[in-house]
C-alpha cells in the first residue's frame, strides 16, 4: 500500500484502495476547486463542479491509461469536461423575464432586491416557486435571502456542514429558478 503520492503505482488507479485514491485527492481536490473557482468565483458551484469531477474520476477510474498521461492531466481534462457542460448548459438556457433574470443573477451575491420583490406580480411567482419546493429547499434559501443569514448560521441551524449549505444552496436555486420558468406564463411565451 502506497504511503506517498510519488509511490502509487498509476497503471492500477482502476483497482486502486482507498488509502490511494486518498493521498491523490488530497493534492488534487484543492488544484481542480481553484480551477473552478479561477472560471467562476462561487464557491458552491466550484464545489458541486469538484464533486462531480471526483465522483466522474472514481467511477470511470478503469479507463486510465499512463501513457497518455498523469493522473493530474486526467482528472483536469475530466474537470474541464464538466465545466465545458456546465458553460453549455448555462448558454442553452433561454432568456427569461428581465425582472427574473436580473434577479436569478443576482441571487448567490445578496439578498432579493426591495425593488424586485416590490413588483406584485414578481412576488407572487416568486413566492409561489418558493413555496413549491421541498421543505429542505425552502428553508435554506429563507435563511440565505430572506434572513440574510451567512453558509456558517445556516451550517449551525441546521447542523450540518458549511460545505453541505454551500452544496444545498446550489440545488435549491437550481430548483427555484426552474420553477420560476415554468410558473410565469410570459416567459414561456417570450422564449417562443
Amino acid at each position: 500500500m502506497p504511503e506517498t503520492i510519488e509511490q502509487i503505482n498509476w497503471s492500477k488507479i482502476g483497482q486502486a484502495d482507498a488509502q490511494t485514491w486518498r493521498l491523490l485527492l488530497k493534492v488534487e481536490i484543492p488544484l481542480i476547486y481553484r480551477m473552478f473557482m479561477s472560471c467562476w468565483p462561487n464557491p458552491s458551484l466550484a464545489e458541486e463542479l469538484t464533486q462531480k469531477t471526483i465522483f466522474d474520476a472514481v467511477k470511470s477510474a478503469k479507463t486510465f491509461d499512463p501513457q497518455k498521461g498523469s493522473p493530474h492531466t486526467w482528472l483536469l481534462a475530466i474537470a474541464r469536461n464538466n465545466l465545458a457542460y456546465e458553460a453549455r448548459s448555462r448558454a442553452a438556457r433561454k432568456i427569461i423575464d428581465s425582472d427574473l433574470t436580473d434577479w436569478l443573477e443576482i441571487i448567490d451575491k445578496q439578498p432579493l432586491p426591495d425593488d424586485v420583490l416590490e413588483k406584485s406580480q414578481t412576488a407572487d411567482v416568486v413566492r409561489q416557486a418558493l413555496n413549491s419546493l421541498d421543505e429542505k429547499s425552502q428553508g435554506v434559501l429563507k435563511a440565505k435571502y430572506l434572513e440574510d443569514l451567512s453558509a456558517r448560521k445556516i451550517a449551525e441551524k441546521l447542523n450540518t456542514t458549511e460545505k453541505s449549505v454551500h452544496s444545498l444552496l446550489y440545488r435549491a436555486r437550481i430548483a427555484l429558478r426552474d420553477k420560476l420558468k415554468s410558473l410565469n406564463p410570459q416567459i414561456e411565451e417570450q422564449n417562443k
